[in-house]
């Protein structure tokens, strides 16, 4: 069995604003509890694995997908079948490494979509010049993009972290083993949970997800596909819809049309390059 692991941060334990993740000793501090809730994941596959004797792990892939993809530490997981994705740009950024030879994949760290009352630290791919996001009509956030283009492998979506906000939008998209490590009270405020209580649920859904893992839905988007996004800012339209095959359909609104998913994950990442070039452009 390969599993695939996308990390974020904004959705981990104990965080409730990028103001910490930039300090340089508080940051340090954010990624040891990154790497807390993934030794949580790994330690507990690993036990399954021995115990249970239903699958053998060939592979576990994490993919750093926070910022630039800086955030752990190279070779600090111990064992020979963890491999890691680090660096930025890449062309497919957060799901960089996913292929059909994966069985399961894990979005660990993630948040609400942009725009969602009490989301912690919220966006969608773009915190600076991305204000919404719609696939086909849905407004849509990381989780949903991710999932399609896991989808496009055959490769379903096995276990989600974040905060309560993201559980509720999900919950109309797919049912699938959630970690809630903390409640939204605002963008840059929450309740918090503690990591004994959260070294108990991860655990608890990792057993579920693997236990489960032949009866996970595997999401596809209905084609044609059309994106449109909304902008932050005019400027930053003005930037992004010199790109081919952009059409701009209002100041801040620009739609793109593709019959295939991965031009259209490639043209959200290609958005939020180019438009956060712009985003304090005056």
């Amino acid at each position: 069995m390969k599993i695939f692991i996308s990390t974020d941060m904004e959705g981990i334990e104990g965080i409730s604003s990028w103001n910490e993740m930039d300090n340089v000793s508080q940051g340090a501090n954010c990624t040891s509890l990154l790497k807390q809730e993934l030794n949580w994941i790994i330690d507990e596959i690993f036990r399954l694995e021995k115990e249970e004797k239903t699958f053998s792990i060939e592979e576990i892939c994490i993919c750093d997908s926070h910022s630039r993809g800086e955030n752990l530490v190279y070779g600090s997981f111990g064992d020979k079948r963890i491999t890691h994705i680090k660096g930025y740009p890449r062309p497919f950024y957060m799901m960089e490494g996913l292929d059909a030879s994966f069985d399961l994949v894990f979005l660990i760290g993630y948040h609400a979509s942009i725009g969602s009352k009490n989301g912690m630290m919220d966006h969608s791919y773009s915190a600076s010049c991305i204000y919404n996001i719609r696939l086909n009509g849905r407004n849509v956030g990381e989780v949903e993009i991710n999932a399609y283009f896991a989808g496009l492998f055959g490769v379903p979506i096995a276990l989600v972290s974040g905060d309560d906000i993201l559980e509720k939008q999900l919950q109309d998209f797919f049912k699938v083993p959630y970690v809630r490590t903390k409640e939204g009270l605002g963008r840059f405020s929450g309740k918090m949970y503690s990591p004994e209580l959260l070294q108990q649920t991860f655990q608890q859904q990792v057993q579920k997800s693997l236990r489960n893992r032949n009866n996970l839905e595997i999401k596809h988007i209905s084609e044609p596909i059309l994106l449109e996004v909304d902008l932050s800012s005019t400027v930053v339209a003005d930037a992004v819809s010199i790109v081919p095959g952009i059409t701009r359909i209002s100041g801040r609104t620009i739609s793109y049309h593709s019959k295939d998913y991965s031009d259209i994950f490639r043209m959200i990442l290609t958005i939020a390059m180019v438009g956060g070039r712009f985003a304090q452009y005056s």
